[in-house]
């Protein structure tokens, strides 16, 4: 937590933004880890009719990059985020991402697919099967249809990129099984340009994260 708040720190002062001063870094980083604690001990139930429905973690030597998109009406911005892990559901990195709102709640959630496949490929993974709970662009992605659509040619610009890459995937789910992402983008009205973590999620995650790799 010590270490995490020192480095958004440095981004912060690296762009020009205000940050705290040192002095309250300890102070900030007790405050995180509480947050983390509390969101540990008290994880999210999910309802008992969905309680079949949670994260699968991918083949062996395969990752998985679970995207979703969210929509802020009132405030005329739409949000993206991401996250990739491994066969035994570590953690290898994730994204949260604020955009101008589009047209469509599609167009949200195509933009988040594509945006989790450029993440995944300047990684350098190749093995990657890409996951989201919107059946429309799921089902899009997997049968190259819709070509008329307001999102058809980045739904056309996402196959060109994955036939660039060794193997990917579609794989549609349930919300339920899609938290994680779900939350990343949720949390990017909190900043104002693109976010990433390596090998870790921001601590307002983190409790959701614990719960699918439990559950």
């Amino acid at each position: 937590m010590t270490v995490s708040q020192i480095w958004t720190r440095r981004n912060k002062l690296r762009v020009d933004e205000a940050a705290a001063p040192l002095s309250l870094i300890n102070q900030l980083a007790s405050a995180s880890l509480k947050d983390f604690q509390l969101s540990s001990l008290s994880p999210p139930k999910a309802p008992s009719h969905t309680s079949d429905i949670k994260w699968l973690p991918p083949p062996s030597n395969w990752v998985k990059i679970n995207f979703d998109g969210a929509t802020f009406n009132e405030s005329s911005f739409a949000s993206l985020g991401a996250i990739i892990r491994n066969d035994i559901g570590l953690v290898m990195a994730a994204f949260t991402q604020p955009i101008p709102l589009p047209t469509s709640v599609e167009m949200v959630e195509v933009l988040a697919a594509r945006g989790a496949l450029c993440f995944a490929k300047d990684l350098g993974f190749n093995k990657i099967i890409v996951e989201g709970d919107s059946e429309v662009i799921i089902k899009a992605l997997n049968n190259g249809g819709l070509p008329s659509s307001s999102f058809g040619l980045i739904i056309k610009d996402i196959k060109v990129l994955s036939s660039s890459l060794g193997k990917v995937l579609f794989n549609h789910t349930r919300r339920q099984g899609n938290r994680v992402a779900h939350e990343l983008a949720r949390m990017a009205c909190n900043f104002a340009h693109f976010l990433s973590w390596m090998e870790d999620v921001p601590p307002g995650v983190k409790g959701v994260y614990i719960y699918e790799v439990i559950k």
